[in-house]
Parts: C-alpha cells; sequence; structure tokens
C-alpha cells in the first residue's frame, strides 16, 4: 500500500453504505419466499443445481508477532474445508518472501522458536498444506521492551471526543458514558451514535489524553502493536460498525489498515475485535487533516518525528434517527522501539 495515502471519508462512507443496502436486499429476498439471492427453487431437469465444495484455506495464526529478544514465539497452522490427513512443511524466508527455506524437521501444526534474537528480526514463515496450500506469518523483534499504553477504566476525563462531519453535513449525534460493570471484565465504555441528516454513517474519533508518545525524547518507533475488545449492544442487525487504532501527529489523523478483514458487524458478546501487531509507518492512512507533501513523512516515526497521541475511531452505518449502541474495553497501544 503506497504511503501517505488519504482515505477519501465519502468513498469509506459509501462502501459502508454498500453493506447496508445489500443487507437489507437479502432481507427482502428472503423474505419474500423466492428463494435464497432471488433464485428459483427448483433445479431443471437433467442439472446439478447443488452448491460447489466449499474452497479449502490455509493460514498461521497470529498472522504478525511483534518479540522481545530472549522470548519465545509459537505459529499455529489452522485450515478450512480440508479433509483426511493433513500434511504440513514450514519453512523461513530472510530475504522479504523472495525465497524460503524449508525447516528441518518442522512438519506439525505448530512450529515455535524458543528464544529470539536480532538475527530473526524481519523474518518471514510460510507453512505448505498438503502440498499445496500456503499461508505466511511475519515476526519483528525488539531488543527494548515495548511501552504500553492501555485502558480498561474509561474516565471521561482521560479522553477527548471529536465527532467527524462530512463537509456540507452536519456531524453525527452521539452520546459516551461509563459502565461500571459488564465490561471485560470490569468497566467499559458505552457509546451510541444517530446518523446526521445528509449523511450515511456516524464517525467518531477518541485520543487518550494520557497516551503520548515523542520519538525526539523517547526515540525512533519501530512498530506498533494494537488491541481492543467490542461489542454491539443491540440485536438489530441493520446497522454495521467498524473500529481501528487512531494516531494523531501534527495536525493529522490516521487510521491502522484493515489487513485481512471487511467492514461488519460488531459482536454481540466481547470480542477481541481488533489485534494486529507490527504496524509500520506505512500501515497508517490520512483520513483528517492537511495532506502530507512531496519530501514529508507521514506519520513520522524518526527520531526526528513530531509528538504523537493515540486513541481509536468509530464508525457505523445503518438508518438515520436510529440508535446504534456499541462497547469498547481493554484498549491497548504497544510501541517498540529498536
Amino acid at each position: 500500500m503506497p504511503r501517505n495515502r488519504f482515505i477519501d471519508p465519502t468513498l469509506w462512507l459509501r462502501g459502508l453504505a454498500l453493506v447496508g443496502i445489500a443487507a437489507l436486499g437479502l432481507v427482502t429476498i428472503v423474505g419474500s419466499g423466492g428463494g435464497s439471492l432471488g433464485l428459483p427453487s427448483d433445479c431443471p431437469p437433467g442439472m446439478d443445481c447443488s452448491a460447489p465444495p466449499p474452497t479449502p484455506a490455509a493460514n498461521v495464526q497470529p498472522p504478525y508477532i511483534t518479540a522481545l529478544v530472549g522470548t519465545p514465539v509459537s505459529y499455529s497452522a489452522e485450515t478450512s474445508n480440508v479433509s483426511g490427513a493433513i500434511t504440513y512443511q514450514w519453512s523461513r524466508s530472510t530475504d522479504g518472501g523472495a525465497t524460503y527455506a524449508d525447516i528441518p524437521g518442522a512438519t506439525g501444526k505448530t512450529y515455535s522458536l524458543a528464544s529470539v534474537n536480532l538475527a530473526d528480526d524481519g523474518a518471514m514463515f510460510k507453512v505448505v498444506v498438503n502440498g499445496g496450500l500456503s499461508a505466511l506469518s511475519h515476526l519483528a523483534v525488539s531488543a527494548i521492551p515495548g511501552l504500553v499504553f492501555e485502558d480498561g477504566d474509561f474516565q471521561a476525563t482521560d479522553w477527548l471526543v471529536t465527532p467527524f462531519a462530512i463537509p456540507g453535513a452536519s456531524a453525527p449525534v452521539h452520546s459516551e458514558e461509563r459502565v461500571a460493570t459488564g465490561g471485560n471484565p470490569g468497566a467499559f465504555r458505552r457509546m451510541v451514535f444517530e446518523i446526521a441528516p445528509q449523511t450515511i454513517a456516524a464517525r467518531v474519533f477518541y485520543t487518550s489524553l494520557v497516551a503520548k508518545y515523542d520519538p525526539q525524547t523517547q526515540g525512533a518507533i519501530y512498530v506498533i502493536d494494537y488491541a481492543e475488545d467490542g461489542i454491539s449492544l443491540q440485536e438489530n442487525r441493520l446497522t454495521s460498525t467498524q473500529s481501528a487504532m487512531l494516531l494523531e501527529q501534527s495536525g493529522r489523523r490516521y487510521i491502522a489498515n484493515i489487513r485481512d478483514s471487511a467492514v461488519g458487524y460488531l459482536p454481540t458478546q466481547w470480542s477481541a475485535i481488533e489485534s494486529r501487531s507490527s504496524l509500520l509507518a506505512q500501515d497508517f492512512n490520512l483520513v483528517d487533516g492537511p495532506a502530507c507533501q512531496p519530501g514529508e513523512t507521514c506519520p513520522d516515526f524518526s527520531a526526528q518525528g513530531a509528538p504523537m497521541r493515540f486513541g481509536y475511531w468509530r464508525i457505523s452505518s445503518g438508518v438515520q434517527g436510529v440508535p446504534i449502541a456499541h462497547g469498547i474495553d481493554n484498549w491497548k497501544v504497544t510501541v517498540w522501539r529498536r
């Protein structure tokens, strides 16, 4: 993905609208008795109308790991729609994935390193399943313990709340409250959005007033890990809420990109909806503030970078005037240096 990419808010919101439209359309088709996706329920004579078999797939969990020198790391190969006996072969790349060398004896479902060192930094691991399916994972290693910012209590005085308004439209109606019980566990933050007229989604930035980092005094940033738990607080499935890490620097706001998931519903039970490791500067997309100028690094993780603050954003789509309630807990940012 190109560095300094600016995400047009209207395009993002239109994408969310399509999700909602598709959901509404599916409900209409199924409810009308027309069969799945509007197709006839009867199969013409002589034709096989059965659904095709599901596609086999494989992945490595976790797909990204950031680790401190001297600590162990473990990978697990996960498969779906694969039947019968399964074989595994793990391999390693030290040139960014250009070439891989099989790891002798690494033929099980899992693969582990007992104690990583700086020579493991940047390594990529691949597992080949049944001689065909393959999946990758990336490893980042630091000799300095990560600096952790986290909040599972959500006192209102610790956070700045900023609704985002599309030019020519009103900002979304929103409310926030700290709920003492019912989190994962204990206290959590409850948010309620209403979509403003002339818009198709509600977006709000949440900036921690205590999670601050200054590269000029604390050192250049190598990578950032991010995690949060989320929940939908309503049964209405015609709404969608997405969350992402927020980074603010030099009057600009960035969000961490989505590596391998699409816009979808928050679950109705607490779940680790966001967990991303080894985020580089180029893994953040500019969503608010002035465009990055030629020769400028945005965001700037170097030792010359301006101070930054961390947080999260939420964007919800649904029906205007219908409240969209959701929660967050166990918000965590880990800054890793070399």
